[in-house]
Order: structure tokens, then sequence, then C-alpha cells
């Protein structure tokens, strides 16, 4: 179990987070939408460690959080099997050759290469076997679903449900809404920075959330 309690973030005066509670339970998957600017990068960052914040966020001693960014970057210069050798060693695990060619036969990237010459697709499907190599209990994922084909999203969806049944949490973002829905047992819309509404069961489907959306987005003016 994660419990994220209260979480404030601003820069300057700039207010971005108003005060974020969430409580998300081990083996389940919990997606964010909001529009953006709303404040789904800013509360990934600060539950990867990588923001510093105010509030609490408590969870089991030892847990291995994996974040996958909205944007992929890599180094220059770097092969993508070097870019994963680099995950694996800063993650403190063990990195095959044996077992990256394993994990490639789902991927089919050209992992001599630099990464600087993939499609975005390509690259974000570097950045997903990066983390799917890293067996994480909490993973953070900032819009996985962008740039990828329908190969990919079958792949990240099928490989989502097993880490589940295993016992690992999602927190998910996407601006697709039935991308969510498949996946997640709980939906959690963000507007301007603040938890607006959570959906479960059969609230959580496309049509109920975007005519909340509409209240809040479009004042219902369309």
């Amino acid at each position: 179990m994660i419990q994220i309690n209260n979480i404030r973030k601003k820069y300057g005066s700039s207010v971005i987070l108003h005060g974020m509670t969430l409580r998300l339970e081990k083996g389940k998957a919990y997606g964010i939408v909001g529009e953006n600017g709303a404040g789904k990068s800013t509360l990934f960052r600060c539950l990867a460690g990588l923001e510093h914040y105010q509030g609490d966020v408590i969870m089991e001693e030892h847990c291995r959080i994996g974040y996958l960014p909205d944007t992929p970057y890599f180094y220059p210069l770097v092969t993508g099997k070097e870019f994963l050798e680099f995950c694996l060693k800063a993650a403190h695990l063990p990195c095959t050759g044996e077992e990256i060619n394993q994990y490639n036969k789902l991927f089919h990237l050209p992992l001599d290469s630099y990464p600087s010459k993939y499609s975005l697709g390509m690259r974000k499907r570097l950045m997903l076997m990066a983390l799917m190599m890293q067996k994480c209990d909490f993973y953070i994922m900032d819009e996985p679903f962008n740039g990828l084909d329908v190969a990919g999203v079958i792949l990240l969806k099928d490989w989502i449900v097993k880490r589940k049944s295993e016992g690992s949490t999602f927190l998910i973002s996407s601006h697709i809404i039935s991308a969510l829905t498949g996946i997640c047992e709980t939906l959690a819309y963000i507007h301007q920075g603040k938890l607006m509404k959570t959906y479960e069961g059969r609230e959580a489907v496309p049509k109920v959330i975007e005519d909340d959306l509409k209240k809040y987005i479009l004042k219902e003016d369309i």
C-alpha cells in the first residue's frame, strides 16, 4: 500500500499541487487524467523523488520505484544496449546480454544503434524495455501510450496486467481515457493542481469522465 498525504508543490509563488491525497493498493493500477498543466507530471516527479515537496508519501520499506517520464531522453553516443546496461547498473541490478536479447525478442530494437536514430515509437519502446527489466514494486508512468503503435500498446497493456497479478502497483497518466479504463481499477481527475474526483467500477468509463471534464474545462458551453 502507498499512501500519498496532502502533497503540495509550488515554484516560487506559483502553486502547482494543492494538497493531493491518494491511497494506492498493492496489485492495482490507478489512472490520472487532466488537461496540460494540471500537475500530473509534477506529481509523478515528486513521487519519484525528483522534486522537493511538502506532505507525506508512505510506502513499504525497500519499495522499488520505476519511473517513466513523458519525454524520452538519451545521452548522445550511447547505444540502445549501453542505455539498458546503464539503467540496470544504476538500479544495482544484474544485466546480461542474454537477458537483454530475451526482452528484445518482444521489442525488435536495433540495440547496437544510437537512440537518436530511432523513431519516437522506438525510443519509447526502449524506455519501456528498461523499465520492464527492473521488476519494480511501484511503477510511475507518465503518458506511456504516447508514440506507441498498436503492437506496442497491446504489449504494454498485457505487461501491466501481468505485473499487477504479481503484486506491483501502477500510477499511469494518459490523455487517452479509454487506454486507462481497460487496465485501471480507479481513475482520478486532476484540474489545476487539485484532485477533483475519482472514478471506480461503473463510473470509470470514458463517457462519464468526459462529461465531467466538460464541466471543468469547457464550462459546458460547447
